[in-house]
Parts: C-alpha cells; sequence; structure tokens
C-alpha cells in the first residue's frame, strides 16, 4: 500500500503502487511497463483498475471525488532522462460508490511541462499537482 486517505471509522481509500513487494520484482514490473496498480475503496471492498501507476489519493471535499497523481510511463521514472522526462497524469474518479464509477484525465502531460506527477488536490475549481522531484503545477479546471 503506497497511500491511505480515511473517510470515516469504516471507510477507507488506498492504492496499490507496485504488485510485487520484492525490490528486484517491482523493478522489474517497472521495466516491463505492468499497470498492475490500482485504487482500493474499502465499505465494501471494490477495486479499481487504472491501467497506469498510481501513487498518491486526495478527495475532493466538494464532492467526494477522489484525485491521483498517477506515472503514465514508469520506466522513464525509474530511468530519468532530462531530454525524454517522464510524464504526468492526474485521474479523477467519481462516483465511487455506484455500480458505475467514472473515471476522467483532469490533467495529461508527456513531460515537457510537468515531470513525474505524484499528487493532485481542488478547491474550489483550481487545482494544484505535485511531482516526485519537479516543481508543482496550478491550473485552473
Amino acid at each position: 500500500v503506497n497511500d491511505i486517505v480515511v473517510l470515516g471509522p469504516e471507510q477507507f481509500y488506498a492504492t496499490r503502487d507496485h504488485y510485487f513487494t520484492s525490490y528486484f520484482l517491482v523493478l522489474l514490473e517497472m521495466i516491463m511497463d505492468f499497470h498492475w496498480t490500482y485504487v482500493l475503496f474499502y465499505s465494501p471492498r471494490e477495486v479499481i483498475q487504472l491501467g497506469t501507476l498510481v501513487d498518491n489519493l486526495t478527495v475532493d471535499p466538494a464532492t467526494g471525488d477522489i484525485l491521483t497523481g498517477c506515472h503514465p510511463n514508469p520506466m522513464k521514472l525509474l530511468i530519468y532522462n532530462p531530454e525524454d522526462p517522464p510524464g504526468s497524469e492526474v485521474l479523477r474518479i467519481q462516483d465511487v460508490l455506484s455500480d458505475n464509477p467514472r473515471v476522467s484525465t483532469l490533467y495529461a502531460n508527456d513531460g515537457s511541462v510537468l515531470q513525474a506527477s505524484s499528487v493532485a488536490s481542488v478547491y474550489r475549481e483550481k487545482m494544484l499537482v505535485g511531482t516526485v522531484f519537479h516543481k508543482a503545477l496550478y491550473c485552473e479546471l
């Protein structure tokens, strides 16, 4: 488990940012570009596959939506090249308690503007995106 957001005494969200726990297998997972990460909602247990390397979670206080900073190309994160930097991605998960949660992309970039996004927060239709080792990004939604 990489990150946990507690909603109440019996409800929480968690991200699993790697399938394997062995350091060698985690490296192999990133090199092979496996997208085996997910967001887990507990109460009752539900798993949402996102097809990207999920990092940290936040909850939009106004809507209850989940936002997550993601790494669309984890190999570039592992082996950094300033000429071909890792991209950034921010996903929003809406209606997580329904039978059909909706996942949408709030931000995506190939690394030319923002590298290696790891977290995003919104407040009054404005978003702040943090990164692993790069700058932060502020934008209006």
